[in-house]
C-alpha cells in the first residue's frame, strides 16, 4: 500500500488510522515547513519516530539527562563508542550499565510520544507513507499502539490552543505561590509531582523530563497548578535584567494576554453554542468519550474509503471488507443508521440527530 499527498487532504489521524487498521508496515514521511518526521511503524504499531532538524530539547541526550537519568559525561562517553564499534547507541548505554533496558525503553517512548503530537499539530504540508518492513531494535523501543496514539493526538489537537494561550511565553519559568492548602486542597499524585518540581529555576522541557511525563501533559498540569492559584511566573528584577532599580515581572503581560485569549475564546464558544443549538446538536460529556471516539473512527474511514475509492460505500459494512472497521465497530454500530446520498452521507447515532455531508 502506497499513500502520498497533501495534508489539507488527509490529515495525520486519517493517515495512522488506515495504516493501524490494516496493520501495515513502513515509513510514513511527513514533511512540514519548519521540519521533516519519519514515523516507523510495522504491523499497525508505531516503532519509532525521527525529526530533522532537531532541537536540542528533542535529543534522546537530553531526555536522560535532564531526567538525572545519566550523566552528561556518560553518554558522551557511550555516544563515542557506539560510533568507534558500529553499535546502536541504545545497546552501548545498556552494556555499559549506563540505564537499564526498560529504563531507556520507557524514555525512548516519551520523547517519540512528543514528536507525535508536534506531528498532531501540523496543519500544512506533504506526506508519503512507504509500505515494507521496518528495522528497529525491540529491546530497546516500546511499541505503541495506533488507536491509543490517535486517541491522545485528538486531545492534543484540541486543547493545545487554549493551554498555550494560558502558558504565554513557554520559556517561562514558574515558581510557587506562598500560603497554606487544608485537606481539600490536596493534590492528585501526577499533578503534585509536578507541584513538586516546581522552584523557580526550572523551564518547562526540564520539569517534564524529571516528572517522565510528555510535554502536552506537563503544560497542562502547569495551567491546572496556575489556575488553583498554587503557582505563578517568576517575579524578574531590574538587577536580574541588567537594569537596576524597578521590578518588573512578566506576569502582568502573562496575564493581559491570559484575559485576552479568555475573551476571544468565550466569544467563540458563544458563536458555537447558537450554531450547534441552531443545527439541533447535544454537546459532548465526558462519559459518552467511547462513544464519540467510535464515531469519530467511522467518519475517518468513511473519508478514507472515499479517498481509495473515489465514492462513500453504500453500506458501513464495505468499510469492514476494506479494512477500515473491526468487528468490535460493527458491534458498536447496531443502533446506528447510515445513508448514501449523492455524492455524500447522512450517519445517524442513537441520540444525535442526523449529521454527515
Amino acid at each position: 500500500m502506497g499513500l502520498k499527498g497533501s495534508l489539507r487532504d488527509f490529515g495525520i489521524s486519517e493517515i495512522l488510522q488506515l495504516i493501524g487498521l490494516q496493520r501495515k508496515s513502513g515509513v510514513l514521511e511527513v514533511r512540514g515547513r519548519e521540519a521533516h518526521f519519519r514515523v516507523m511503524i510495522n504491523g499497525g504499531k508505531i516503532v519509532g519516530v525521527e525529526k530533522e532538524p532537531e532541537l536540542k530539547s528533542e535529543g534522546l541526550s537530553e531526555y536522560l539527562v535532564r531526567a538525572k537519568m545519566i550523566s552528561g559525561e556518560n553518554f558522551s562517553l557511550a555516544q563515542q563508542k557506539s560510533k568507534s564499534e558500529l553499535k546502536p547507541l541504545e545497546a552501548v548505554l545498556v552494556e555499559l550499565g549506563f540505564i537499564s533496558s526498560e529504563e531507556l525503553k520507557s524514555v525512548i517512548s516519551l520523547r517519540n510520544i512528543d514528536l507525535l503530537n508536534q506531528l498532531f499539530l501540523l496543519k500544512e504540508g506533504e506526506y508519503e507513507f512507504e509500505a515494507g518492513p521496518v528495522t528497529y531494535h525491540p529491546n530497546y523501543c516500546a511499541e505503541l499502539e495506533t488507536e491509543q496514539v490517535l486517541m491522545d493526538g485528538y486531545r492534543v489537537r484540541d486543547e493545545s490552543g487554549l493551554i498555550l494561550k494560558e502558558i504565554g511565553d513557554q520559556g517561562i519559568i514558574f515558581q510557587k505561590k506562598p500560603g497554606e492548602f487544608g485537606a481539600d486542597q490536596q493534590l492528585d499524585p501526577i499533578v503534585n509531582k509536578v507541584y513538586r518540581l516546581v522552584n523557580g529555576e526550572r523551564g518547562i522541557d526540564e520539569i517534564a523530563r524529571l516528572a517522565r511525563l510528555s510535554r502536552f501533559d506537563t503544560l497542562k498540569i502547569l495551567v491546572e497548578l496556575k489556575n488553583k492559584d498554587r503557582i505563578e511566573p517568576k517575579t524578574l528584577t531590574r538587577r536580574e535584567s541588567g537594569v537596576s532599580g524597578k521590578i518588573i515581572t512578566s506576569a502582568v503581560f502573562i496575564q493581559v494576554g491570559f484575559w485576552l485569549g479568555m475573551v476571544i475564546f468565550l466569544g467563540l464558544l458563544s458563536l458555537g453554542l447558537f450554531r450547534y443549538q441552531q443545527a439541533g446538536f447535544i454537546f459532548k460529556k465526558p462519559s459518552q468519550e467511547t462513544r464519540f471516539w467510535n464515531e469519530e473512527m467511522v467518519r475517518q474511514g468513511l473519508e478514507v474509503y472515499r479517498l481509495e475509492r473515489g465514492g462513500y460505500p453504500e453500506q458501513l459494512g464495505e468499510l469492514l471488507e476494506a479494512g477500515l472497521l473491526s468487528e468490535r465497530d460493527l458491534q458498536f454500530l447496531q443502533n446506528y443508521q447510515y445513508y448514501k446520498q449523492g455524492g455524500g452521507y447522512k450517519f445517524v447515532s442513537p441520540e444525535l440527530k442526523p449529521h454527515g455531508l
